[in-house]
């Protein structure tokens, strides 16, 4: 499976979600959906979109 080797995931932060959007660098943004607020929602979210790109860019 090939890879792109950047993706750039944006964040719209509040105090009981985050709602994360990503957009590989040869793409078109994609809603990735809500995700909790805790350290774990927040690890599980960075584990999911490893898959996606060999770099992961927070903007």
């Amino acid at each position: 499976m090939e890879h792109d080797i950047n993706v750039y995931v944006g964040l719209d932060v509040h105090k009981d979600s985050i709602t994360v959007a990503y957009a590989p660098a040869s793409g078109e943004v994609e809603l990735f959906g809500k995700i909790g607020t805790t350290q774990t929602d927040i690890d599980r979210l960075c584990k999911r979109l490893q898959c996606k790109a060999r770099h992961i860019r927070v903007v």
